[in-house]
């Protein structure tokens, strides 16, 4: 009686895309050394495993299905040895299902994000994953003037360290419940990024408040809301607030705020231009 011999793994697109783009590779351009015909297009496995820091066993079993979820750090060093541009190796990180620290988190911003934030007629800024500040409309500029908030600033920061902060947010409970679980959510796989190790300390140490709400481990992943925000010498703003994945900017986003309805913010809103 002949045993029936087990099924092979189904494809997966994790490995149907590694094949793909190790395939795709010329050699020649990474300074691999050729000795006699290749029988395969592309790197071998035992190049490629070579670059990224892996046995070429562990390769061949996420090519071939059998393992489908390496960590960030092996999709990083495949990405790189593949020499992945940003879509194909935003590509790869989600068949990983894994999410990889954004390359630009910390960079500027794009001249076009820059004045896409000028050209709005309400505060808008760009924001990283930290919260912290990358660019700020004048618009915006005058609505954080309480606090004093300027590019190079952490939003998180300004909340619970800046005493003026209760003033500025008329439901400051509230607001800050949702600034420390957003900012768990934003953060996501980056917990030990050195930025958001050094952020949350000087919270906790500046903060009680701050590392209570830290220690309960909320996450609240928010893209828009509603705020109110006392202006001194204006009044209090009802706005409408929307954050947008710059998607040319991994780890960026626009945060633009507008007036709600029936509240005559849009009249504080052009006394505070």
């Amino acid at each position: 009686m002949t045993m029936a011999q087990p099924a092979s793994p189904e494809p997966h697109p994790l490995g149907t895309f590694l094949r793909a783009r190790r395939e795709r590779v010329d050699p020649g351009i990474l300074g691999l050394r050729t000795i006699g015909p290749r029988r395969t297009p592309g790197l071998r496995r035992e190049e490629l495993a070579g670059m990224a820091g892996i046995s070429v066993e562990y390769l061949v079993r996420l090519e071939r299905g059998r393992d489908r979820n390496p960590s960030p750090s092996v999709v990083h060093a495949l990405a790189e040895a593949l020499h992945l541009d940003e879509a194909a190796r935003a590509h790869l990180a989600l068949l990983a299902d894994v999410r990889l620290d954004p390359d630009y988190a910390d960079a500027g911003v794009a001249e076009t994000l820059q004045a896409l934030i000028e050209s709005l007629p309400y505060p808008a800024m760009v924001l990283n994953r930290f919260v912290d500040v990358l660019a700020l409309n004048q618009s915006g500029l005058a609505l954080y003037a309480r606090l004093g908030l300027h590019v190079g600033d952490n939003l998180t920061l300004a909340l619970f360290l800046d005493p003026r902060s209760r003033d500025h947010y008329p439901d400051f409970d509230q607001v800050s419940a949702e600034a420390v679980a957003n900012l768990r959510a934003l953060a996501g796989a980056s917990s030990s990024h050195p930025r958001l190790v050094a952020l949350v300390g000087e919270l906790s140490l500046g903060s009680p408040e701050f590392a209570g709400l830290w220690a309960q481990n909320e996450v609240q992943a928010k893209s828009g809301g509603t705020k109110r925000i006392d202006v001194a010498g204006i009044g209090r703003l009802t706005l409408r607030w929307d954050s947008l994945a710059a998607t040319g900017a991994p780890g960026q986003m626009v945060v633009a705020y507008q007036p709600v309805a029936g509240t005559g913010t849009a009249e504080l809103l052009d006394r505070l231009a």
